[in-house]
This record gives structure tokens, sequence and C-alpha cells, in this order.
């Protein structure tokens, strides 16, 4: 399990967001994902099986937000739940445009020396959003990191939406990840696909994914590089 103090400051971190905003504990929701492979910025972290997503959110006063996610993680042979707590604060800056800023823990159950945090910051359109997050220990490998993504939906027909997203991933000094050399230190990643409204609080994804080679990853290669992602969540 993950150790009790470990958790505890992770915690802290999303709470002290909450309090100092005045968060409303009453608008809180919740989503429950299944995927045919869990991925994170095109690399499988369920080693190309499928898993389930538990998500917590809390929207606050002034535009502060925070919330939860709990997940299955398979790491070559070590496994166990995924803890992603993340806290932060969107505010206006023109009509159509919003900016957004904050911070996200990321913690493994027994594979903890892969814990890691990020800030982050970004822009908001009404169909698309531009993030950047920075990492000074990215999966507690001594690098430095930067990840840039930009992320598009765009409406097709009522209930059909068509997506898409770009990410690049770079990371510098300390020791090179085994699994990027000789790739070099970016990495970029590809999602194209559609999504489909069912009813009022469910929604169904199929997307194709592809990763390249390189970056500041810790873990085996063996993963597909290029698959088809199911996934249906359904809001509560």
């Amino acid at each position: 399990m993950f150790p009790p103090a470990h958790l505890a400051r992770l915690t802290t971190l999303v709470a002290t967001l909450l309090a100092g905003a005045g968060a409303a504990w009453a608008d809180v929701g919740g989503t429950l994902s299944l995927q045919t492979d869990a991925r994170e910025r095109g690399m499988s972290y369920s080693a190309n099986r499928p898993s389930a997503q538990l998500g917590l959110a809390w929207d606050g006063e002034a535009g502060w937000y925070g919330g939860a996610q709990l997940a299955h993680a398979r790491f070559s042979q070590r496994r166990g739940a995924a803890l992603q707590l993340y806290g932060g604060r969107v505010f206006g800056l023109a009509p159509g445009l919003d900016g957004e800023a904050g911070i996200v823990a990321h913690a493994y159950e027994n594979v903890s020396n892969y814990d890691y945090q990020e800030v982050y910051a970004g822009l908001l359109g009404e169909r698309w959003n531009l993030r950047a997050y920075v990492s000074p220990d990215y999966y507690g490998i001594g690098q430095r990191s930067v990840y840039a993504e930009f992320n598009l939906r765009w409406p097709l027909a009522r209930g059909v939406a068509a997506l898409g997203h770009v990410g690049l991933l770079h990371g510098r000094g300390g020791r090179a990840s085994p699994y990027a050399e000789p790739h070099g230190a970016t990495r970029a990643d590809l999602r194209l696909g559609a999504s489909w409204q069912l009813g009022t609080s469910s929604e169904l994804q199929l997307a194709w994914t592809a990763a390249g080679r390189g970056g500041p990853y810790t873990w085996t290669d063996a993963t597909r590089r290029r698959t088809l992602v199911l996934g249906l969540t359904t809001a509560f």
C-alpha cells in the first residue's frame, strides 16, 4: 500500500488548494471508465490490457477545482493501484478564452519510486485546450521534464464528436532512461478518434493512439506503440 505519510502529503496538495478557495463540497461529481487499454501520453500503463478507472471531482468558487483518479497499473511484473490527485484554478482571459494553472501528484502502489509531481498551465477554448506540464523528477528517475499537449473536440452531429490529441514530451538532466536510448530525449504521441453520447450521462469513445520512442520513460518498451482503444465512461 501507499506509505501513510507519503499519501498524506499528496492529499494535502489538493486539500490546501480547495480549502484556500472555499470549495463548495456540494459540487461533487464522479466518473467510472472502462477501457480496453489504459494509456497515458501514448504509453500503456495497463500492459496492453483492459482497465477500469474511478474519478472524483470537486468544483469550488471563483474557478477553483480539485479531484482524484484511481486506476490499476501494471509495470513489468509489478502491479497495483495508481492514484492521481490534482487541484487548480480556471480564470477568464477574454471572451471565449480562459487560462488555467494547477498541480498534479502521481503515486503508485508497490512501485513508489515512480511517484512524481507536476505543475501545469494552459489555455482553454470552447472546443480545444493547450497545456504544458513541468516536473522536476519525472517518474522518479532524476530527470526534469516538459510535456506539451493540444486537445481538440469538434462536434460532427448531435451526440457525435471528433477527437484529436497531439503531445510532445522532453526530458533533460539526471540519468538518461535506459528505455529511451538511443532514441533521444523527446517523444511524441498522437490520438485520433470519435465519441458518441449515450443517454444523458455516458459516452463511448473509439480512438487510434500512437507513440514514438525516446523521452524520459522508465518502464519496458514492450508496450504496443500503435493501437485502437475503446472506452466507456459513465458520470454519476
